[in-house]
Protein backbone atom coordinates (compact mmCIF):
# COMPACT_ATOMS: atom_id res chain seq x y z
CA UNK A 1 0.00 0.00 0.00
CA UNK A 2 1.57 2.94 -1.51
CA UNK A 3 1.97 6.15 1.50
CA UNK A 4 2.98 3.85 4.56
CA UNK A 5 5.82 4.86 6.64
CA UNK A 6 6.60 1.16 7.60
CA UNK A 7 5.74 -1.19 5.44
CA UNK A 8 6.75 -5.04 5.99
CA UNK A 9 8.22 -6.08 2.77
CA UNK A 10 9.26 -10.14 3.25
CA UNK A 11 9.91 -12.04 6.16
CA UNK A 12 12.89 -10.17 7.15
CA UNK A 13 12.01 -6.64 5.46
CA UNK A 14 10.78 -3.84 5.86
CA UNK A 15 10.15 -0.42 3.96
CA UNK A 16 10.77 2.91 5.78
CA UNK A 17 9.61 5.75 4.48
CA UNK A 18 10.18 8.68 6.46
CA UNK A 19 10.92 12.24 5.29
CA UNK A 20 14.22 13.58 6.28
CA UNK A 21 13.03 15.87 8.28
CA UNK A 22 11.38 12.97 10.54
CA UNK A 23 14.27 11.22 10.65
CA UNK A 24 16.67 14.03 12.01
CA UNK A 25 13.80 14.47 14.41
CA UNK A 26 14.25 10.80 15.71
CA UNK A 27 17.95 11.15 15.51
CA UNK A 28 18.24 14.20 17.85
CA UNK A 29 15.55 12.26 19.95
CA UNK A 30 18.03 9.37 19.70
CA UNK A 31 20.56 11.43 21.48
CA UNK A 32 18.40 12.61 23.76
CA UNK A 33 17.18 9.43 25.22
CA UNK A 34 21.15 7.95 24.80
CA UNK A 35 21.81 10.68 27.14
CA UNK A 36 19.18 10.46 29.68
CA UNK A 37 20.21 6.92 29.70
CA UNK A 38 23.77 7.62 30.85
CA UNK A 39 22.91 9.81 33.09
CA UNK A 40 20.48 7.79 34.59
CA UNK A 41 18.10 11.18 34.88
CA UNK A 42 14.66 10.88 36.46
CA UNK A 43 13.28 11.04 32.71
CA UNK A 44 14.12 7.39 32.22
CA UNK A 45 12.98 6.32 35.34
CA UNK A 46 9.78 4.47 33.25
CA UNK A 47 12.44 2.38 31.43
CA UNK A 48 14.31 1.36 34.53
CA UNK A 49 12.01 -0.58 36.85
CA UNK A 50 11.03 -0.08 40.45
CA UNK A 51 10.84 -3.50 41.71
CA UNK A 52 10.92 -2.87 45.92
CA UNK A 53 9.18 0.61 46.28
CA UNK A 54 8.39 -0.49 50.07
CA UNK A 55 12.28 -1.27 50.57
CA UNK A 56 15.15 0.52 49.87
CA UNK A 57 17.81 -1.77 50.67
CA UNK A 58 16.11 -4.53 48.44
CA UNK A 59 15.79 -1.92 45.88
CA UNK A 60 19.55 -1.22 45.67
CA UNK A 61 20.18 -4.41 45.59
CA UNK A 62 17.67 -5.33 42.62
CA UNK A 63 19.00 -1.77 40.82
CA UNK A 64 22.58 -2.92 41.55
CA UNK A 65 22.02 -6.47 39.57
CA UNK A 66 19.81 -5.08 36.89
CA UNK A 67 21.17 -1.03 36.29
CA UNK A 68 23.96 -2.47 33.72
CA UNK A 69 21.95 -4.96 31.68
CA UNK A 70 19.54 -2.54 31.56
CA UNK A 71 20.95 0.40 30.13
CA UNK A 72 23.18 -1.92 27.61
CA UNK A 73 20.31 -2.93 26.19
CA UNK A 74 18.62 0.44 25.76
CA UNK A 75 21.86 1.81 24.35
CA UNK A 76 22.51 -0.86 21.87
CA UNK A 77 19.00 -0.79 20.71
CA UNK A 78 19.09 3.16 20.61
CA UNK A 79 22.42 2.75 18.65
CA UNK A 80 21.25 -0.04 16.54
CA UNK A 81 18.16 2.31 15.92
CA UNK A 82 20.20 5.43 15.21
CA UNK A 83 22.62 3.49 12.85
CA UNK A 84 19.68 2.03 10.66
CA UNK A 85 17.48 5.19 10.46
CA UNK A 86 18.85 6.34 7.24
CA UNK A 87 18.20 2.97 5.27
CA UNK A 88 15.20 2.48 3.26
CA UNK A 89 14.86 -0.68 4.22
CA UNK A 90 15.60 -2.82 7.64
CA UNK A 91 15.56 -5.97 8.62
CA UNK A 92 13.74 -7.99 11.45
CA UNK A 93 15.85 -7.54 13.89
CA UNK A 94 16.74 -3.88 12.85
CA UNK A 95 12.92 -2.81 13.22
CA UNK A 96 12.88 -4.69 16.76
CA UNK A 97 15.77 -2.49 18.07
CA UNK A 98 13.71 0.27 16.37
CA UNK A 99 9.91 -0.64 18.57
CA UNK A 100 12.24 -0.76 21.34
CA UNK A 101 14.08 2.44 20.63
CA UNK A 102 10.36 4.34 19.99
CA UNK A 103 9.23 3.59 23.37
CA UNK A 104 11.93 4.11 25.03
CA UNK A 105 12.08 7.74 23.53
CA UNK A 106 8.53 7.69 24.06
CA UNK A 107 8.83 6.64 27.71
CA UNK A 108 11.58 9.31 28.39
CA UNK A 109 9.75 12.19 26.95
CA UNK A 110 6.36 11.31 28.20
CA UNK A 111 8.04 11.28 31.64
CA UNK A 112 9.31 14.24 31.03
CA UNK A 113 6.53 15.91 29.91
CA UNK A 114 4.63 14.38 32.65
CA UNK A 115 2.22 12.64 30.56
CA UNK A 116 0.00 10.17 31.52
CA UNK A 117 -3.21 8.34 30.11
CA UNK A 118 -5.67 10.77 30.86
CA UNK A 119 -3.57 13.23 28.71
CA UNK A 120 -5.79 15.82 27.25
CA UNK A 121 -5.39 17.09 23.45
CA UNK A 122 -2.51 19.79 24.07
CA UNK A 123 -2.99 23.39 23.51
CA UNK A 124 -1.52 24.88 21.21
CA UNK A 125 -0.34 27.77 23.41
CA UNK A 126 0.92 25.08 25.99
CA UNK A 127 4.94 25.59 25.95
CA UNK A 128 5.46 21.98 25.57
CA UNK A 129 2.92 21.80 22.02
CA UNK A 130 5.81 20.65 20.56
CA UNK A 131 6.91 17.78 23.05
CA UNK A 132 3.52 17.11 23.06
CA UNK A 133 3.20 16.67 19.36
CA UNK A 134 6.56 14.43 19.28
CA UNK A 135 5.32 12.30 22.06
CA UNK A 136 2.23 11.75 19.54
CA UNK A 137 4.67 11.15 16.35
CA UNK A 138 6.57 8.49 18.38
CA UNK A 139 3.38 6.72 19.54
CA UNK A 140 2.05 6.52 16.03
CA UNK A 141 5.22 5.17 14.67
CA UNK A 142 5.35 2.99 17.38
CA UNK A 143 2.13 1.71 16.91
CA UNK A 144 2.69 1.32 12.97
CA UNK A 145 6.16 -0.43 13.52
CA UNK A 146 4.11 -3.16 15.49
CA UNK A 147 1.05 -3.42 12.88
CA UNK A 148 3.91 -4.41 10.07
CA UNK A 149 5.72 -7.01 12.92
CA UNK A 150 2.61 -8.92 13.58
CA UNK A 151 1.71 -8.69 9.25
Amino acid sequence: MPGKEIERIGPDKFRIDLPLQVRQLLIDMKELALTHVEENSPASRRIFPVAYENSPEMEMDFSQLTREPLTRHHRETLEMFGSSLSNSEITEDEALAWMNALNDMRLILGTALDIDEERAAPDENDPNYEGYVVYDLLTYLQGALIEEIQR
